[in-house]
């Protein structure tokens, strides 16, 4: 009978895993060491053994997950050890996710087996993972079950290594184009003229440089400058401080905003999909403080600066990973063309 469920079991976590796994998430599985404390009802000692898991995450941080374990433990009373076998379905989530520590918490039902006794029953999870690579990281889960025949009550530790298989679908490349901006189709007259006079603008831009520098006005900017005012930098996971990859970009926008002293910006800082969304939200307002910050000290006008914050809002990449958490920490840049002139005299 234990055979059967088991077989059943991995055929329905199988067979969901192209309707789920290959759209939506990541395929987790793997293997793991085990010691139960049994209730004292039962005249069992404590039993050791090992088991595997495969699991399906439905949405980031959640997942549904299979387990199958077993174990050989001795009995009081002089009687001859038994092999348990329990088998397991549950949800379990990452409420909690810090850098490569993520916090997990569970429930299921179950399924108990041994040569005198069966029971179905129900289980809880707590339990938490530490991402050693990008796919494989190390788990450990403590299990306390109930054992609805006899109201047994169980204790499991499990500690062991989890494999990820992301889906290939899922895999984004992302691709920064600098271009005019486009005038869209809408039958309002007046943000028709709007968006027409913002495309004059920044044809303007990029033709004040051809300018001679005899002119009374400093040149604004190029099709090149405006790239580089709308560049991203890039922060070190749960970091705000500068790398000098970011400093370097800081210091060509400082260029462009002598060259323009109508030019204003506003920084908006982001995060990725780890920790708490107030968190991220604060993480994203410091990381916009700290480029706005180096620019001052370059010698900026601070009020030529504007800060905001979406956290982990507006994903680039979504999913679990380090590869879509590093394109998501970021500080991105937009462009304040003064009105009515693009640029002011020199003084």
């Amino acid at each position: 009978m234990l055979a059967r469920a088991i077989a059943v079991g991995v055929a329905v976590l199988v067979g969901a895993v192209p309707a789920t796994a290959q759209q939506r998430g990541t395929v987790e599985f793997g293997g793991f060491g085990s010691t139960t404390s049994f209730d004292n009802g039962l005249g069992m000692n404590s039993g050791f053994g090992g088991g595997a898991r495969i699991g399906v995450f439905f949405f980031p941080r959640l997942s549904t997950e299979f387990e199958w374990g077993g174990s050989n433990v001795s009995r009081s009373l002089g009687l001859q050890n038994v092999n348990v076998g329990v088998l397991s379905a549950r949800l379990t989530a990452v409420p909690v996710k810090v850098g490569r520590l993520s916090v997990l918490l569970g429930g299921g039902v179950d399924h108990t087996d041994t040569y005198f006794i069966e029971s179905y029953g129900v289980h809880g999870l707590l339990g938490a993972k530490l991402a050693l690579t990008d796919a494989v990281a190390l788990r450990i889960d403590g299990i306390p079950s109930y054992m609805a025949n006899g109201g047994y009550t169980n204790l499991g530790l499990h500690l062991g290594l989890s494999f990820q298989r992301h889906p290939v679908g899922l895999t984004r490349t992302v691709t920064h184009t600098v271009t005019a901006a486009p005038v869209p189709d809408t039958s309002n007259d007046a943000e028709m003229r709007r968006l027409r006079g913002l495309a004059a603008n920044y044809q303007a831009l990029r033709d004040s440089l051809a300018r001679p520098r005899s002119l009374p006005y400093v040149p604004v900017s190029s099709g090149a400058a405006l790239a580089t005012m709308r560049e991203m930098i890039y922060f070190q996971n749960d970091r705000s401080d500068l790398s000098d990859s970011a400093k370097a970009i800081l210091r060509d926008k400082v260029t462009v905003f002598r060259a323009n002293p109508a030019m204003r910006i506003v920084i908006t800082g982001f995060a990725s999909q780890p920790g708490t969304e107030a968190y991220n939200m604060t993480l994203g307002r410091e990381r916009a403080a700290a480029a706005k910050a180096f620019l001052v000290s370059q010698g900026v006008d601070p009020i030529r600066i504007e800060i905001a914050t979406r956290g982990e809002g507006q994903l680039v990449v979504e999913g679990p990973g380090e590869l879509a958490d590093a394109e998501n920490r970021r500080g991105q840049f937009r462009l304040l063309i003064a009105d009515p002139f693009l640029a002011a005299p020199r003084k």
